[in-house]
């Protein structure tokens, strides 16, 4: 074969191979003008009005009300609780109004709403596979009649219900587990229940501190839930406690004083962070006692608290009838980063 024959064939093949690159698709095609931000649920006036979403984008800037302005004939509905993603969709978890809105997470499209008897006061929303869960309160009323409603994610449609205690509030998934809190409700509950998705059956139930508030999981995956306590408005106050979980039992109870209520459990890497009367303070993992110091600069009775990347966001609900705030500080510094307007009682900071 001559070297021009073997020239030409070589050019002949980078221009195939050319021409088949130019035909494949971009996979960093832009899926929506809500894609690389964050969003901030809002729960609205209470008892009146709607629930709104707030965006922040990678650039910092805010967007309000995003749902109806993308679905203009549409409202989200009296109390929005919570928002959380799954595939392509999130799901808006709305509590006055008993239904979970389900939009494209990227273009707030609205895809359908999920609603009826088996959707009463829901709170939160986690997914194993294609099975979605949500934690409901049933009536306020009855203590009773709390349950887990099982969704079908393929098609959006409810397939059944799974009894719990009072007051299921925020989920937990590791593995094939669901580890629900069961804060109370109007009332003051004590436990944790773990349900086990093969069976969507409750396997069993660990007793923690009064009034669970938060769940997260380390990096061992261990299981942490922070008590507030009762409040003392019970007449029967309790301290708030720090639990670890290990293989479905108590391992360590770390207790707080007779007075102090923590809240907002979160966790960026080794260290978990709460709030405590309006401080803000961290604790390591592996440490055997709680860290009674303070993190200066991060002061502030916060209605929502997370850590994210290395940063805290924080949320002010101020007078509960107008624009609440966001505050972002930068964990490296203790300093805050930018504040952000949002809308109505700012309850939820999700995180795509």
């Amino acid at each position: 074969m001559s070297k021009l024959t073997k020239l030409l064939m070589l050019v002949t093949l980078l221009i195939f191979f050319t021409s088949c690159s130019d035909d494949l698709p971009i996979d960093d095609a832009p899926r929506g003008d809500y894609e690389n931000g964050y969003f901030v649920v809002n729960e609205g006036p209470f008892g009146a009005g709607t629930g709104t979403l707030t965006f922040i984008d990678d650039d910092e800037e805010v967007s309000q009300n995003v749902y109806t302005a993308v679905n203009p004939d549409m409202e989200l509905g009296n109390i929005a609780q919570s928002m959380h993603f799954y595939n392509n969709t999130a799901f808006i978890v709305i509590n006055n109004s008993h239904k979970i809105i389900v939009v494209n997470r990227y273009t707030m499209e609205n895809i359908t709403t999920i609603e009826g008897d088996e959707i009463k006061n829901p709170r939160y929303f986690v997914a194993i596979g294609n099975t979605g869960y949500v934690s409901n309160w049933g009536s306020t009323t009855n203590p009773n009649d709390d349950f887990i409603t099982i969704i079908n994610l393929d098609t959006n449609t409810i397939t059944g219900t799974i009894s719990v205690g009072e007051g299921p509030e925020d989920m937990l998934v590791k593995g094939s587990k669901i580890y629900v809190n069961l804060q109370g409700g109007h009332s003051q509950n004590n436990k944790v229940e773990v349900i086990d998705t093969t069976t969507n059956t409750v396997s069993s139930t660990i007793n923690v501190g009064d009034v669970p508030n938060s769940i997260i999981k380390d990096n061992t995956g261990a299981i942490w839930i922070l008590c507030g306590g009762k409040p003392s408005w019970t007449g029967s106050e309790t301290n708030g406690k720090l639990i670890k979980i290990v293989n479905d039992d108590v391992a360590t109870t770390l207790n707080f004083g007779a007075t102090e209520h923590p809240e907002h459990l979160s966790i960026d890497g080794d260290n978990l962070y709460y709030n405590l009367s309006g401080k803000v303070r961290k604790n390591a993992v592996s440490a055997t006692v709680l860290n009674t110091d303070d993190i200066a600069g991060l002061d502030g009775f916060y209605y929502a608290m997370k850590v994210h990347d290395g940063s805290l966001y924080t949320t002010n609900a101020g007078n509960f009838t107008s624009e609440g705030t966001l505050s972002v500080f930068d964990l490296n510094t203790n300093t805050l980063s930018y504040s952000k307007t949002t809308g109505i009682i700012p309850t939820f900071i999700a995180f795509q």
